[in-house]
């Protein structure tokens, strides 16, 4: 455009030349002399590669983000970290109150010890000395005192797990009536947001009123759950003191009569095998309890899946996670991905590994094309496409913009001479060959094009000499004098 503004300003000047010249009484020699030689530069088409380069608005995320989602539902203790912390797999990042986990895990040894000792009792080395036992009348006494203090234990830890049930469900409930009135541990809080409210207008008095109704609701119902709570904790701790108690008295009689066995083992001498098999898979089921009640107890850990940095945390302390929303996000910014989207036409210039350059504030870096989307995404109706950063990222920001530039259109092997060496007759595009030394007004058909080339398809082949730059006298017909170019060419005179 500079450059046809010259061609323009530069004509003018010529015609206001010869006008003044013509006044000052100019000969029509010297008139014809200037007119009928141009002064030029000109050269051969080059064949090579002409290609044009796009901006787009890139978006920046990490190619691997994962959502740690816990897997029970509990209160959270503590949580170990914060938005920005960089963590590798495997760091806590959040303690759950596992009460319920730990109870469970003590009624699972239990029925592992109590499997342990009845196998002990009817298959150990006390079944050798059975006839001997049988003989002792107070052995009934004994049995029946176990027997008694055996259905004693069992009747308990129905009664913990009947309580456990009801504690997990008045929590529940609890928690529900605190995220329902909107408070975290104690209604107090809404009574001193009341009193925080201006009742000097109609509508502070209102909202003032809305919020002593909810606050005395709220009080109500939290003092009615966390009674329940409280009572299902005590019968808890009631039931585990009983259990203990029980299984003491159990374990004394077991050490008392530890060389006993019952006499319904022992068949002429020898174990029955069907019985004794039965006894051992109690064992091999309480054993399974205890594996089930350790990896329960591991959900109650949050940890990281993946190395990487924190990006949100969405839990407090004394919250309740739950396993339907994730408690922390995390991504490993080693491997971020810029997303952009491109029209189809330009979408079909791109290929994998496309090199591409990223401008980020007053940063650069370098990627390549990793992902180009074969459907139309229906928010945009423009083509995905994904490209790959390399280099330090860690100071990138997810979900932060970026300009991005990267080839689309291009022609190979192509004809191509200088932009400003071709002109328009209306919609027809023509340049000036030398011809015989003189020039030579030829039409052609262009094709791709930037500020400074253009590519010419057809009117031309690469062994013709193109004039490249204007001249006031340049018209069809007219000689030229080839000038010496800036990349050194020699003048040569066209006769």
């Amino acid at each position: 455009m500079k450059n046809r503004q010259k061609k323009i300003a530069l004509l003018l000047c010529t015609v206001l030349s010869m006008s003044v010249l013509g006044g000052c009484g100019q000969t029509k020699e010297t008139e014809e002399i200037t007119e009928d030689v141009a002064i030029v530069e000109a050269a051969n088409p080059t064949v090579g590669d002409l290609k044009l380069s796009g901006e787009f608005i890139a978006t920046i995320n990490p190619d691997d983000s994962i959502y740690v989602i816990p897997k029970t539902t509990a209160e959270v203790m503590e949580v170990k970290v914060k938005a920005g912390d960089v963590v590798e797999a495997g760091d806590v990042l959040a303690v759950l109150d596992d009460t319920m986990a730990q109870i469970s895990m003590k009624s699972a040894q239990i029925s592992l010890d109590n499997a342990k000792r009845a196998y002990n009792l009817s298959y150990g080395d006390g079944a050798t000395i059975i006839n001997d036992i049988q003989t002792d009348s107070s052995l009934s006494k004994i049995e029946d005192g176990v027997a008694t203090q055996q259905e004693s234990f069992l009747d308990a830890m129905d009664s913990l797990e009947r309580y456990k049930r009801q504690l997990a469900d008045a929590q529940k409930e609890l928690a529900d009536v605190r995220k329902k009135y909107d408070y975290r541990e104690d209604p107090e809080e809404i009574k001193d947001y009341a009193e925080s409210i201006d009742k000097g207008t109609l509508e502070g008095m209102n909202e003032y009123q809305a919020a002593m109704t909810r606050y005395q609701t709220a009080a109500s119902l939290d003092a009615q759950w966390q009674a329940k709570v409280d009572g299902y904790k005590q019968a808890i701790d009631q039931c585990e003191e009983a259990i203990e108690n029980l299984q003491d008295s159990i374990d004394s009689t077991y050490e008392s009569y530890s060389q006993t066995a019952t006499t319904t083992s022992i068949s002429n001498g020898e174990l029955r095998e069907e019985q004794k098999q039965v006894s051992q898979n109690s064992i091999s089921a309480a054993e399974l309890g205890i594996e089930q009640a350790k990896e329960s107890l591991k959900a109650y850990t949050i940890t990281a899946a993946i190395s990487g940095v924190i990006e949100t945390v969405n839990i407090k302390e004394h919250d309740f996670a739950t396993s339907s929303n994730p408690a922390f996000v995390i991504s490993n910014k080693d491997s971020m991905v810029a997303t952009f989207y491109v029209s189809e036409d330009v979408r079909n210039t791109f290929s994998i590994g496309q090199k591409i350059s990223l401008e980020k504030d007053v940063a650069q870096y370098e990627g390549e094309i990793i992902e180009i989307g074969s459907a139309l995404d229906t928010t945009t109706g423009l083509f995905k496409i994904k490209a790959g950063i390399k280099g330090d990222t860690s100071a990138m920001l997810s979900g932060t913009k970026a300009k991005l530039t990267t080839d689309t259109y291009h022609e190979k092997n192509a004809l191509i001479i200088p932009y400003d060496a071709v002109y328009y007759d209306g919609t027809q595009a023509y340049v000036y060959t030398v011809v015989d030394g003189k020039a030579k007004k030829t039409n052609v058909t262009t094709g791709l094009y930037d500020v400074e080339n253009i590519v010419i398809t057809e009117g031309i082949t690469k062994d013709d000499t193109v004039i490249t730059t204007w001249s006031a006298q340049l018209r069809e017909g007219v000689a030229v004098s080839i000038r010496e170019s800036e990349n050194g060419a020699a003048n040569k005179t066209q006769e």
